[in-house]
């Protein structure tokens, strides 16, 4: 990993996302408590007290662990003492400073504890530990979820080009639930199919069309959901062999197809259309001329919720 790609990642966090949106609100605050769950969750699976599988080697990885978490924080703010507490150690600054930061810095915390070099040893699947989170924070009725890290199994690059290996497609992030049913039953599921290796483009895509929503560029957001409904539906055509010219074809070429293999009803073609309309009409994918088009949130908010149905249909329907 080159120095560059060290300091994107440690950047690449929540409190960054969402720093062009006013702050995170009272109401939606994560509680104290919610907070010390969580961190007594990574307390016993970063000492190795708790495991995913019985046959996993046990470990306690405390002190490697908060080392650079508090050397991943101190770049990410600019100061190399992170808490109000005076300490005497880095670790028990990073858990101070952990104990009593903002909710979006907390989030920082949670999104980082995934890449710092030593989770691949603690964390024996990274799912785990996010659907764990996401766990206390129902529990909490905290308006947030962790999305599901996202992985890509390529041939190696070794020497000896045997084997296989795993590449990061996508990093797990806290997302807000500004609505639970909305996130519940429309993103979340999408966010499953999307997990899926070869779905891998349209999730990037996908989340970040979330990313758009939550910054405030509602036009982006559009953009990116037609962008990720596309996506989708270039591998399935690719996957069930039906011949589509997937550098020319348009996501209305792609969805004639699509429709005409599958046992959807005609009607469904025109509102499924309406998201690459959206993307046509609406969003920053083609010049707007003397007209400055101005996307409202709930404009963003339907082209978030309406791509996520139709994908889910979608690749549900056909079984890609």
């Amino acid at each position: 990993m080159s120095l560059k790609e060290r300091l994107t990642g440690i950047f690449d966090v929540f409190s960054r996302r969402t720093a062009s949106r006013v702050a995170i609100s009272k109401a939606d605050a994560l509680s104290e408590r919610a907070r010390r769950r969580i961190l007594l969750l990574y307390r016993d699976v970063v000492a190795g007290e708790w495991q995913a599988n019985t046959w996993s080697s046990a470990g306690n990885y405390t002190q490697e662990f908060w080392r650079e978490i508090h050397n991943a924080l101190e770049h990410l703010y600019g100061r190399a003492h992170l808490s109000t507490k005076s300490t005497q150690t880095l670790v028990d600054d990073a858990v101070a400073f952990v104990l009593k930061c903002s909710t979006e810095e907390f989030f920082d915390f949670v999104e980082l504890s995934f890449r710092v070099d030593s989770a691949w040893r603690i964390f024996n699947d990274r799912n785990d530990l996010v659907e764990a989170i996401n766990e206390l924070l129902r529990i909490e009725d905290a308006p947030y979820q962790v999305t599901r890290v996202v992985t890509r199994e390529e041939p190696s690059s070794g020497p000896f080009g045997q084997g296989t290996a795993i590449h990061v497609v996508a990093w797990p992030q806290v997302v807000c639930a500004e609505d639970d049913v909305t996130h519940s039953e429309a993103v979340a599921p999408t966010l499953s199919v999307l997990a899926a290796p070869h779905f891998a483009a349209a999730n990037v895509e996908f989340r970040e069309a979330l990313d758009e929503y939550r910054r405030g560029h509602y036009g982006d957001c559009v953009t990116k959901c037609g962008s990720s409904f596309e996506s989708v539906l270039k591998v399935v055509c690719s996957r069930k062999g039906w011949r589509v010219d997937s550098t020319k074809a348009t996501a209305s070429t792609l969805l004639t197809v699509v429709l005409a293999k599958s046992s959807l009803d005609g009607f469904f073609a025109q509102p499924l259309t309406l998201i690459a309309t959206m993307r046509n009409k609406l969003s920053s994918a083609h010049g707007g001329g003397a007209k400055v088009r101005a996307v409202e949130r709930h404009v963003a908010q339907y082209a978030l919720t309406s791509t996520a149905a139709a994908i889910v249909l979608i690749v549900h329907e056909v079984g890609a």
